[in-house]
Formats: C-alpha cells, sequence, structure tokens
C-alpha cells in the first residue's frame, strides 16, 4: 500500500484531548449515541450551500479529533437553526456540538489557519448560493472585541468581501414584475434572485428602516447595522427598488395582486404574542419585539426602569434582558416556565447573559402584575413544576404553594412571536395564525401569490428564511415562463 504524505498522516491523526475536551462540553456526551444515519444533513439548510457542510461528517471526524481537514472546520458555518437536533432520532444535541467546536476552535491554531487560508473562498462561494453572506456568517461566528488570532482572522475575511465593489445593475430583460411584501431575510433573498435573472423587482417595507427583523430583532452589539446596510446596498445595486415608509394594507394587497405578475409575501412574524394575565395593561408592560425595536431604530436607545423583570426563555427573551442591562437597568431578571435545562435559547446566549448579570430564574411562571396608580410596581411567580404532558403538548403545572413576588419597575413580555395577516382579508388561504403555502413551492391557494419565511412556518432561523426566499423566488419565475 501506498505511503501516506507527513500532510495526510498529520491531516487524520487522533487528538485524544480534543476528544476529551469535546466529550466534557454542554451535552457532548451525546455524541456516543451517533450511528451515521444521515438524518442531520438531510434536513440541514446550509448544506445545501456549502458542499463541504455535512453535520454527521462533521461528527465524526470530531469524534475522532480530527480538526485540520476543510470538512472538519465547516463547522464555523453552524447557524444553531436546530433543525440537525431536532430531526436526530438518537437525539445528539448536534448544534450544540458545533458551539463547542467553536468554543474550542478560538483556540486553535489550526483552525485560525484554515480561516487564513480558505475563508475567503468559502465566503465568497457562499456569496453565490445567498445575498447576506457576511450576516450569515457573523451570525454563526459572532466575532466579539477580541484580539486573538481567529477573531482577526474572521474580521479580516469579513472585511474583504464587504469592500468588493457593489454589483452592477443588472438591466431588466422581462416584461413581468414582482412586488414583494417586507425587507427581512426571505424577502431580500428572493428579490436578490429575481433581479440577477432580470426581472424587475419591487419590496414593500412598512418599517423607515429596511432588514425585518435582521434590522429590529436583533441587536446591534450583535449584529452591526452597518454591516446589514451593505449587504442590503449590494442587493439594491442590482437595481432592486425598495420602497420602506410604506405599509401593506387589504386595499394595498389587492391593488399589488392585480398590478403585478406575482407577489411574494415576506412580512416575517414581528408581532408578539400576548400574556392574558392581571395587570398585562399597566404602563411599565412591553413586549419584546416592540423593546427591541425601538433600542435598534433609535440609537441604541430603549427606554427602562431599574427593575426589570424580562418573562420568557427563547432567544427573543434573552436579547431583551442583554438590551435591558446596556439601556441602564440596574437589576434584569429573566423568568421562564421550563427548567434551565430545557430553557429553548440557545446555550451560550444564556450563559452570556448570566456572565453579564442577569439574574436567571428558570421554572417560574407569572400569576399577575401589581401595579399602583397605573404603574408596574411587581410581578406575582408561581413554581412550575412541568410544562408538557406526556405526549409533549403544552400543559404547565403549577405548584400553587409556591410562589414569589419580585419587585418590578418595566415588565418585558418575550413569549413568543405571530404574523400579522390582517391585510390579506379572506383572499389567502391562513390556519393557526401563519400562511398556508406549498412547503415545495411556496404558492398559496391564490394564484401569482406566494408566501414564505416566518409569515408561513412561524419564527424560524435566518437560514431557513433564506431558503424559503430562493424557493419562492425559483417558483416565481416557473409560475411567469421566465426561463433562467
Amino acid at each position: 500500500m501506498q505511503q501516506l504524505s507527513q500532510q495526510k498522516r498529520s491531516a487524520y491523526r487522533v487528538d485524544p484531548g480534543f476528544q476529551n475536551k469535546l466529550k466534557a462540553s454542554h451535552n457532548g456526551e451525546t455524541l456516543k449515541f451517533c450511528f451515521q444515519c444521515g438524518a442531520c444533513t438531510s434536513v440541514c439548510p446550509i448544506s445545501r450551500y456549502i458542499n463541504i457542510y455535512r453535520p454527521n461528517q462533521m461528527i465524526e471526524l470530531a469524534k475522532l479529533g480530527i480538526r485540520n481537514l476543510p470538512q472538519s472546520n465547516a463547522f464555523l458555518f453552524c447557524s444553531a437553526c436546530t433543525l440537525c437536533t431536532k430531526g436526530c432520532p438518537q437525539d445528539v444535541k448536534v448544534h450544540e456540538v458545533m458551539q463547542a467546536l467553536k468554543e474550542q476552535a478560538t483556540g486553535d491554531a489550526e483552525v485560525t489557519d484554515f480561516m487564513a487560508e480558505l475563508f475567503d473562498e468559502t465566503l465568497e462561494a457562499l456569496g453565490r448560493q445567498m445575498p447576506l453572506p457576511v450576516i450569515y456568517s457573523w451570525i454563526c461566528l459572532r466575532p466579539d472585541d477580541g484580539e486573538s488570532a481567529f477573531h482577526n482572522a474572521v474580521m479580516a475575511a469579513f472585511d474583504r468581501l464587504l469592500k468588493q465593489p457593489v454589483p452592477q445593475a443588472v438591466p431588466v430583460t422581462e416584461s413581468k414584475r414582482v412586488a414583494i411584501i417586507g425587507s427581512g431575510p426571505a424577502g431580500l433573498t428572493a428579490a436578490w434572485v429575481l433581479a440577477e435573472a432580470g426581472v424587475a423587482v419591487t419590496i414593500f417595507e412598512g418599517l423607515p428602516e429596511l432588514g425585518g427583523m435582521l434590522r429590529t430583532g436583533i441587536p446591534s452589539y450583535r449584529l452591526p447595522k452597518d454591516i446589514l446596510d451593505l449587504e442590503i446596498n449590494k442587493i439594491a445595486a442590482l437595481g432592486v427598488e425598495m420602497k420602506t415608509d410604506t405599509p401593506v394594507d387589504k386595499p394595498f394587497f389587492e391593488s399589488l395582486v392585480k398590478d403585478y405578475s406575482a407577489v411574494f409575501i415576506a412580512t416575517g412574524a414581528y408581532m408578539s404574542r400576548r400574556l392574558r394575565l392581571e395587570g398585562i395593561g399597566l404602563n411599565g408592560v412591553v413586549d419584546a419585539v416592540d423593546f427591541l425595536e425601538a433600542y435598534n431604530l433609535a440609537s441604541k436607545t430603549a427606554k427602562v426602569g431599574k427593575n426589570v423583570a424580562v418573562i420568557g426563555g427563547g432567544n427573543v427573551a434573552t436579547d431583551a434582558a442583554g438590551v435591558a442591562l446596556r439601556c441602564g437597568a440596574e437589576s434584569v431578571k429573566l423568568f421562564c416556565l421550563e427548567d434551565r435545562k430545557t430553557m429553548p435559547a440557545h446555550e451560550w446566549e444564556i450563559e452570556e447573559i448570566a456572565r453579564d448579570g442577569v439574574q436567571l430564574n428558570p421554572s417560574w411562571g407569572p400569576r399577575a402584575i401589581l401595579g399602583d396608580g397605573g404603574n408596574v410596581t411587581a410581578v406575582e411567580f408561581v413554581r412550575c413544576k412541568s410544562v408538557l404532558d406526556k405526549d409533549g403538548r403544552f400543559a404547565p403545572v403549577f405548584d400553587e404553594k409556591s410562589t414569589q413576588t419580585v419587585p418590578a419597575d418595566t415588565v418585558v413580555c418575550a413569549i413568543g412571536q405571530a404574523p400579522d395577516l390582517s391585510f390579506l382579508g379572506e383572499g389567502v388561504d391562513t390556519a393557526s395564525g401563519v400562511i398556508q403555502a406549498d412547503p415545495y413551492t411556496m404558492e398559496t391557494n391564490l394564484p401569482g401569490v406566494f408566501a414564505g419565511g416566518d409569515a408561513v412556518s412561524g419564527t424560524a432561523s435566518l437560514i431557513e428564511a433564506v431558503s424559503a426566499g430562493k424557493t419562492a423566488a425559483q417558483s416565481i419565475m416557473l409560475y411567469m415562463g421566465v426561463d433562467k
């Protein structure tokens, strides 16, 4: 047998120390249950865009301690959409293993070498498949203000890609026009694909700035808005018309359906679900989405008191808690029904806000919001014994003998989001608060009207929205007879 080169022998050498650190990480012990069925890869959206991104393959390389092959470093592009974990029949916490790999990578010279030598090429390849490669990668890698070699390599690659000249406008070669409602990642992606094909596209955005939840939902300290502006400008440079401060109501929607060859609904899910509690209407009670929007659209300011209680255990709740601290709150306490282990927010986001000073209170549910003179003064909580019933349905059980009253002058409610579909009237089928659309084509029951992203799926990840936008654009071109 031909001998392997020294480089290849090094590439395939097992590192026991690396294995042990990985197994000791959060949920790293679940790696032992992987039997390489490939279910995680089959549901992974990013595997469609990066040919070396195969979660099952990365898991196997990680178990062996191999980490200096391109395939072994592809974990850097995991966006933690959690579809891999949800699809695993063995309950391997795939997305958390990817996060553990990222945390180890920051001090790994071999990974830094990969970043310096191959990351540009991977970013450019990603940019040929989606319109937001830096935003997507920024969310995956979450660079900070550190000065590590890893951080510097990431920032240098981003800087080089962002400095590339904006693309030339693509001449409109099609007589048909497409209207897109919403400028979030699904709408922007659809516009990008259509414009590249020479289709005239107009985006209608109700807010004064573009970007959807990328703009209003993700705090600016986690995603710098100048990066968002740069990537949106590259889409606009293709010739996409973008109209802000243009909310769509029922009459306007009906005119779009009449005047355009096709309409893509990508309005997202920006309405906060409301708690049905005594005192919910008191001054000082705010929805998390409105709270984050105020912070992101008003120069990093949002009104908070000294004592803030955040209700919810998901990523929006952790973002709201982090923002409350940055807006000057002296005390921020987060309460959620789930226990610490099953909180729905990403583990690293929970750990981050805890390090920043947010007090975590898992297994507590709100019973009433108390006030005086119309203003919030406190929140009464009751101990939650369980959240789901034996069939996995939401059916919380409380211990009425265990309660606590927490002083608060600001209460941020972050218990979920839903789309606003009031502009649709009765023309487009909806069910359970979302638009009904064909999962393969994104087409609704109304001819020429397509829908995708959170307005169809409910709150999901960036990569899922990008995939929906791309699928919708391709379906729209087929519908209009555009041969591209």
